[in-house]
């Protein structure tokens, strides 16, 4: 990203600090795009990308940079989203959390048309052919050259390791996977008795919740997932629709004693009506908040700024040579615990 009188210029396969040449592909009011020509002067963090088809295919977007900046850029942008649309003015952002960045994927999906299988290429339309991903795990690339030696005519094919079972939503870095369970674990309070999970999938975070002693209570829409759910989270309770139509409803089956909303929304982050739903004071010692976009989790931060308050953020680098990142915010309730406003927290 560059600045040039008063405009934002977004170019493609470049590194902080590096001095380039670049020609402007598309002009809007307030940011333009354009196309790297040359790099004139290099950042240190620039290294060669190990794939042949990386700045063809659109799959990646970092494998020129060192992984350690790639990491330090990701956290950056975090920070960034939260002062700038969350207005958090000094927010806490713990080490990102981080794993192997090749051969980490469990899944991916595959085009197939024309004679070629693979990804679209980074102008979105044109398919390249990819005989074998730097970022899925091998036994994948195996499913893939499988596939790849005998063609199909389905259009798209969703190539998945042994784990990932049926058409549900998993999480597709295995390396991560017990980290991340880990990660929420620890995060929810000891002295939490109760968990309401929203947007809870195939039940990855429900089932050792629940394994570990607490009560979860799940909401989740997708039949997919709800099939997979039943078979794999048994200890908690499913409570099968939108996040939004049923939250008063489990609200109120929660019981005495503490309780933690834990949260794990779409890529566009809550819905208008979910904002609503959670803006008001709730009984939960706080909510955990996983997202996948930092943006859309600073919009939804300042939303619910009135009754809950950011204590930190964990970015947790699911996606390795990517631009995509996740992050997981505490965001601790800012009403006392005889359920009365606590002092100097309004806004």
């Amino acid at each position: 990203m560059a600045r040039h009188d008063g405009q934002v210029i977004f170019v493609r396969f470049t590194a902080p600090g590096e001095k380039i040449r670049a020609v402007l592909t598309e002009r809007h009011k307030t940011f333009a795009r354009a196309e790297l020509l040359e790099v004139l002067e290099p950042s240190p963090d620039r290294i060669a990308p190990p794939c042949p088809l990386f700045g063809r295919c659109g799959g990646c977007a970092t494998q020129h940079i060192a992984y350690p900046a790639e990491t330090r850029i990701k956290a950056a942008q975090i920070e960034s989203a939260l002062r700038r649309i969350g207005k958090v003015a000094d927010p806490v952002i713990r080490p990102i959390l981080t794993g192997p960045d090749y051969g980490y994927r469990n899944r991916i999906t595959i085009h197939n048309r024309e004679g070629k299988m693979g990804f679209l290429e980074t102008d979105g339309r044109t398919l390249v052919d990819v005989p074998r991903c730097l970022l899925a795990a091998d036994d994948v690339n195996e499913k893939l050259a499988h596939l790849r030696s005998r063609p199909r005519p389905r259009p798209h094919y969703s190539v998945r390791a042994d784990e990932v079972r049926g058409e549900a939503f998993y999480q597709s870095n295995r390396p991560l996977a017990g980290p991340l369970k880990k990660l929420i674990l620890e995060a929810v309070p000891a002295q939490a008795k109760t968990v309401l999970e929203g947007y809870a999938g195939t039940g990855f975070f429900s089932s050792p919740l629940a394994v570990a002693g607490k009560r979860v209570i799940a909401i989740e829409s997708h039949p997919a997932a709800v099939e997979v759910f039943r078979k794999e989270a048994g200890k908690a309770e499913l409570v099968e629709g939108r996040f939004e139509d049923e939250f008063e409803n489990v609200l109120a089956r929660l019981g005495a004693g503490p309780a933690v909303c834990l949260i794990n929304p779409p890529r566009g982050g809550l819905s208008p009506d979910a904002r609503k739903l959670l803006a008001q004071p709730r009984p939960f010692l706080g909510i955990l908040y996983l997202s996948c976009d930092p943006p859309a989790l600073a919009r939804d931060v300042a939303a619910l700024g009135a009754s809950w308050k950011p204590e930190w953020f964990q970015p947790v680098d699911l996606f390795p040579r990517t631009a995509h990142v996740e992050c997981l915010a505490w965001l601790s309730s800012r009403l006392s615990p005889d359920g009365s406003r606590a002092a100097g927290t309004g806004r």
